[in-house]
């Protein structure tokens, strides 16, 4: 053995000889940690890194990019019940590329992919059947890509063509949807549910359609009276329920500032007119008449007669007719004017949900005042100017009408016990600071109770305190524990040397029990001392 290797081994020998049982399990343990947390290190850092390839995957799509991996002899791994697939790390890219270029992944169901294979002899029938498996299939998956939506299947019916009108039939649908736990559809995400399936489904229209969770309960279902159902009740209740917060809150952003957090109230109730009517109505104006036509007619008339001349005879030759010539002169004048009148129309479509009456309740907090000798708080509360102000402020921020009906009402009462800690915002302050600091804090704690309960007395025990030196002195005089009896067995007779071996077996026991416990042995030690001045 080289002499190196002997000098460590015998310093070694040397430090572990002058240790005592407990720093040699401590020692041991500490150097046994080491080992094991190394070894665990190196294990850890030449274990092979998966990552995720895909996660939240249908049954059918985690069958198939197995089946993949499985052919290439691919590590992988399977968790959260089949759904998610692990890869290793530096192959998750290129298994990805590979999966999709195969097209592995069509989502749950049967889609289009349904006719990637074409069977020879496949009847009319089958091909219909085929098709809207295919259809179902296509819109369970899409459905199935909304947040709030697990789940979900569809069944259609899809009658023949017929060639006579009366005797076509209408499709039909069912969807049924399984819902993520907590989740819930809005009237909107079901409207658009409803919409992308007649959109997909030639001829079908939404009185036939049905849409339900897996508890039964109905999402959505026809309308049987064709008029306003219950859809559009509850948008015209959102609608009321929107309009009102909407008052409310500016109410109270407009009273916070000045009577102060949390110390009003505002209720507000808002009657809407939610009928769809339309007005019609023609105005006529007979003062502001206009000449739109005119038509003038002219008449002239001329003539001359003979009046008491007789008539004269065919075979009479005479000179020419007696009797006397009188003339006639006539005229005549006709004139049309046409007037128009000025006309108004007006055709008013009144809006749905317009506002017929507003009620409004306002109630303020009054204000609070310390009693400097009990210390109690004296509720006090506003004055009438004070109120007054309020309700003007709030008749104007929602648009009082007194020929609409309005109604407001504002009140001035208290609101219960009041904070007993204090200022309310200095309460919030703390809070605040509690919830910064809270951590650190604790971290901290744990981190002193660490080195109190663990670190201290591993480090004690290392660096047991010896006697000090006043108390060696002390001792000075007594045989110490390393000192051997040296007797010469010649000089002395048999009972000296039992004597001797009894010394040196109670000194070693001594000495034992002293480096087992050494407060213990020290006081024994000074009592000892104690008793041997006196």
């Amino acid at each position: 053995m080289p002499n190196f290797i002997a000098d460590y081994l015998s310093k070694f020998q040397g430090f572990w000889s002058d240790r005592t049982v407990s720093q040699r399990i401590m020692i041991g343990g500490l150097a046994s940690t080491v080992v094991i947390a190394f070894i665990f290190m190196v294990f850890w850092l030449n274990q092979t890194e998966y990552r995720v390839l895909y996660t939240k995957l249908y049954t059918e799509d985690a069958s198939r990019v197995v089946s993949i991996l499985q052919s290439t002899k691919e590590p992988y791994k399977i968790q959260d019940n089949g759904s998610t697939i692990l890869v290793p790390a530096n192959r998750v890219y290129d298994l990805r590329l590979k999966i999709a270029g195969e097209g592995a992944l069509h989502g749950q169901g049967i889609g289009y992919e349904i006719f990637d294979t074409v069977q020879i002899g496949q009847t009319d029938f089958i091909q219909r059947i085929n098709y809207q498996r295919a259809l179902q299939g296509e819109l369970a998956r899409t459905i199935s890509e909304f947040p709030q939506v697990e789940r979900a299947r569809i069944h259609l019916v899809l009658p023949a063509k017929s060639l006579f009108i009366e005797e076509q039939a209408e499709p039909s649908a069912s969807v049924v949807l399984k819902l993520k736990d907590g989740e819930k559809l809005s009237d909107k995400q079901i409207k658009g549910v409803l919409n992308l399936v007649v959109m997909s489904v030639e001829g079908l229209k939404p009185q036939h359609v049905t849409v339900t969770d897996m508890r039964g309960q109905v999402l959505y279902q026809p309308e049987e009276d064709g008029g306003l159902g219950l859809n559009i009740s509850n948008s015209q209740l959102e609608y009321k329920a929107s309009l009102e917060s909407k008052i409310e809150q500016r109410i109270q952003r407009l009273l916070m500032p000045i009577v102060g957090p949390e110390k009003v109230i505002a209720k507000v109730n808002a009657d809407l007119d939610f009928r769809q009517r339309t007005i019609k109505t023609e105005a006529y104006d007979p003062d502001g008449q206009v000449a739109r036509s005119e038509q003038t007619s002219e008449e002239t008339t001329k003539g001359t007669a003979n009046v008491d001349g007789g008539v004269p005879e065919a075979n009479f030759r005479g000179d020419g007719f007696t009797g006397t010539a009188t003339t006639q002169d006539s005229s005549r004048e006709t004139r049309t004017t046409n007037y128009e009148i000025n006309k108004e129309e007006q055709q008013i479509i009144v809006p749905v949900g317009e506002l017929k009456r507003l009620s409004v309740a306002v109630v303020v907090d009054g204000t609070s005042i310390k009693d400097p000798e009990t210390g109690e708080m004296t509720y006090v509360p506003r004055s009438k100017e004070e109120m007054q102000r309020i309700r003007e402020l709030v008749r104007s921020a929602i648009g009082y009408d007194e020929v609409r009906g309005d109604s407001l009402e504002v009140s001035n009462m208290t609101f219960g016990m009041h904070d007993l800690f204090g200022d309310e915002g200095l309460m919030r302050t703390m809070l605040e600071y509690a919830q910064r600091l809270g951590k650190p804090f604790l971290n901290g704690l744990l981190i002193f109770l660490f080195l109190i309960l663990v670190v201290r007395p591993v480090v004690m025990a290392l660096i047991k305190p010896r006697v000090a030196e006043d108390e060696i002195d002390e001792v000075a005089g007594l045989p110490e524990a390393g000192e051997r009896l040296s007797i010469d067995e010649s000089d002395l007779d048999e009972e000296a040397l039992d004597t001797a071996r009894r010394l040196e077996n109670a000194k070693a026991q001594a000495l034992q029990l002293s480096e087992k416990n050494m407060d213990q042995a020290v006081q024994v030690l000074k009592s000892w001392l104690k008793q041997e001045a006196a």
